[in-house]
């Protein structure tokens, strides 16, 4: 993805007589789910904070786990929606540019949107467990693809190893980029280009043995 500014996901500024769209309500209990997480979130809090009341918020959503389904189901789609469009605009291009597009594409996302990237991912609560895998899944299904095309480019075969890659690949950048939500001072697109510098060395750099051992059937593997 190039540098362009992300999408105005914001809420505008209203009028104290306007009524609150649901998208002005899911952007404030994310903010707050994101701030206080899900058991010190209250209905007062996040009622306060979308200028609005709590009977608006029950008459809108229900309860607050219905209200937290809700936020995350949001944000879910939005990040989905943002990776998968990092993967199109990037799909005709070179391996490792592809990858690095993968890499900035949550670095980016973490910068531009921390309240979300935070809720999604540094959450406890198990409400949307279900929904968190699938996105998971979503962006490991796409890196691990690219894993197998670069160790298949250097003719290399592949196995349960490039799939653990893949996994290892996914937990590195997901973590590196919760630092970044949760670092007002960090640079998102620095980071970034950190996290793409090191994910390539390691490839690059990857022992043959090693992944051999790791694509050997248990008990097969020497001592």
């Amino acid at each position: 993805m190039s540098r362009q500014s992300p999408p105005d996901r914001s809420s505008a500024r209203r009028s104290p007589a306007a009524r609150p769209t649901d998208d002005e309500l899911l952007d404030a209990a994310r903010a707050v789910f994101a701030e206080r997480g899900f058991a010190q979130a209250t209905m007062d809090l996040i009622a306060d904070r979308a200028d609005s009341t709590k009977p608006t918020l029950y008459a809108h959503f229900g309860d607050k786990a219905a209200l937290f389904r809700a936020t995350v189901t949001r944000e879910v789609a939005a990040l989905r929606e943002w990776v998968l469009a990092a993967h199109e605009t990037a799909h005709s291009r070179p391996l490792e540019e592809r990858v690095r597009h993968s890499v900035m594409a949550m670095f980016r996302y973490a910068g531009a949107y921390p309240e979300s990237f935070r809720l999604l991912f540094d959450s406890a609560v198990d409400e949307m467990s279900g929904e968190r895998r699938a996105l998971a899944d979503t962006i490991a299904t796409h890196v691990t693809g690219q894993v197998h095309e670069y160790l298949r480019a250097h003719g290399r075969p592949v196995g349960q190893g490039a799939d653990l890659l893949g996994a290892m690949m996914v937990g590195l950048v997901g973590r590196a980029a919760m630092h970044v939500s949760h670092s007002p001072g960090a640079d998102p697109i620095a980071a970034g280009e950190l996290a793409t510098g090191f994910v390539m060395a390691a490839l690059r750099g990857l022992d043959p043995a090693l992944l051999d051992r790791a694509d050997s059937p248990a008990g097969q593997c020497a001592g």
